[in-house]
């Protein structure tokens, strides 16, 4: 009796520890048990089910997908459903009924229905004929089109904003500076940036005085264990402290992301996690160095989310940045190849 699926275990083919295979046509349904690249023209199947991160170097024809991990595609998605737990990173376009990620990042998007818990960036244009719904950002390259329901905090389209429906969020048309939707308003007990970095001090300062002299590994631990108990998770804390610690080990703050997360871990973070041994001379000496030649310094963020952080962190810490905000906004448009005008409004 034929199987009507193929399953994928480690490959006979491994180059560097990855698993390889070659893309197939069929009418299966494709498991991949481990994280895969396929290499070739086009992957297309019935189905395709990824227990971890799945890469295609190529086209992918599926009508329903389904990853666990990070889906990257290097040309364009073709499919009825997909569902990513991750982020989908497509250098093609996507054209799907339904779309569901982490983080969304594609050259055009035309799909009935997209629902993402993070950020959505094309290069080009979104084309979205029923709903768009994203608990973040959406930035556009070219545009903004489609009828139905838009949901999301902020939306940036350099050219043009052309939905017919409700929309719900604040949008700005970057070639008109015109603006569409409300901004979203607070929460009744949200706290103010002061309040939450006062406390978040507080909270740091006692629980390192509860532990005494501590490690590196028991100071992330320690941060860790506080981080989840974060209801806002504004800052961003273990990601923070994280970065410190990989930065300490460098010769130098290498780029302008890093000097980013350097600057917002000197404002909310405690002197004595600033102070710590083997972190102070990143503060101290690194961040001066760092600055002396700030123009100097490329931008590059490896994910979405290290993308939109970056934003946040200079609408937060305008002050404490040396540059102006505008031009290193124009530092982290450019690394994405989005023009960048108008901004300020955006990070109202």
């Amino acid at each position: 009796m034929m199987s009507d699926f193929v399953q994928y275990d480690t490959s006979d083919t491994l180059v560097g520890g990855v698993n390889l295979t070659e893309a197939i046509q069929s009418d299966k349904k494709l498991i991949f048990n481990e994280s895969y690249t396929v290499i070739g023209e086009c992957l297309s199947a019935s189905s395709v089910y990824g227990c971890y991160d799945l890469t295609v170097i190529g086209n992918v024809e599926v009508d329903n997908i389904e990853i666990r991990g990070t889906f990257f595609v290097k040309g364009n998605i073709k499919a009825k459903q997909i569902s990513c737990a991750k982020a989908i990173i497509c250098g093609g376009d996507i054209t799907s009924k339904a779309i569901s990620a982490d983080d969304i990042t594609a050259n055009n998007i035309i799909c009935n229905v997209l629902s993402c818990f993070g950020n959505v960036i094309v290069h080009e244009t979104i084309d979205v004929r029923e709903k768009l719904q994203t608990d973040k950002s959406v930035l556009a390259g070219e545009g903004i089109i489609g009828t139905g329901e838009f949901v999301s905090q902020n939306a940036v389209a350099t050219e043009y904003f052309e939905f017919s429906g409700e929309v719900a969020g604040k949008a700005i048309e970057l070639e008109t500076n015109s603006t569409f939707g409300m901004a979203n308003q607070k929460e009744k007990d949200e706290k103010s940036l002061d309040d939450l970095v006062a406390e978040l001090k507080v909270t740091v300062s006692r629980e390192l005085a509860k532990a005494g002299e501590i490690d590196e590994d028991q100071l992330i631990t320690l941060v860790e264990h506080l981080s989840g108990t974060d209801r806002n998770m504004v800052f961003n804390w273990m990601r923070l402290i994280t970065s410190i610690i990989e930065i300490s080990y460098q010769d130098k703050i290498a780029n302008l992301r890093e000097y980013l997360y350097v600057i917002m871990a000197k404002k909310i973070l405690p002197v004595e996690i600033i102070g710590y041994e083997t972190v102070e001379h990143v503060f101290r000496k690194m961040l001066a160095e760092a600055e002396e030649q700030l123009e100097l310094l490329p931008y590059f963020a490896k994910t979405v989310e290290e993308l939109a952080y970056s934003i946040e962190i200079v609408n937060v810490c305008e002050q404490e940045i040396k540059l102006e905000k505008d031009e290193m906004l124009d530092y982290i448009f450019q690394s994405i190849g989005i023009k960048y005008k108008t901004v300020r409004s955006y990070l109202r």
